[in-house]
């Protein structure tokens, strides 16, 4: 093998930043005989295969933005908030191989932040002053 054809030496650093937040594997650095220890895999999280039920909410927000385009803002923001409850309700309840792409950190910190999020978009659609103002 030519020494263009071989990997580069992984930095001890960059080895240790990979197996930290990557989770996949570990490259161990070289040791001080330059021999390369093998790689050792380290476990992995659960693999959603499928995004699951999250086009249930993607739906409200297409009505959200239908809303929205006929100039109705109140009924957009109900509906994007309502969608987003959904969303919390549908990540509380189902089990990560069902909610799939809904799953993205701990549940209580998903289903926190859409309750939070539908909160915020609903107070500010029912608290939008849309008259004219030129009248």
């Amino acid at each position: 093998m030519s020494p263009v054809d071989r990997e580069p030496e992984p930095d001890p650093d960059e080895a240790d930043e990979l197996s930290r937040y990557a989770g996949h594997h570990t490259v161990s650095a070289p040791s001080a005989d330059g021999t390369r220890p093998g790689v050792r895999l380290e476990p992995r999280p659960p693999i959603v295969s499928t995004l699951g039920v999250w086009w249930f909410p993607v739906i409200g927000l297409l009505v959200a933005c239908g809303f929205v385009a006929t100039d109705h803002m109140l009924r957009a923001g109900a509906s994007f908030g309502a969608s987003m409850w959904l969303a919390a309700a549908l990540r509380a309840v189902l089990p990560e191989s069902v909610a799939g792409g809904l799953v993205v950190r701990d549940r209580w910190l998903d289903v926190t932040m859409l309750v939070i999020g539908g909160i915020a978009v609903v107070v500010s659609a029912f608290t939008l002053d849309l008259r004219d103002l030129r009248t």
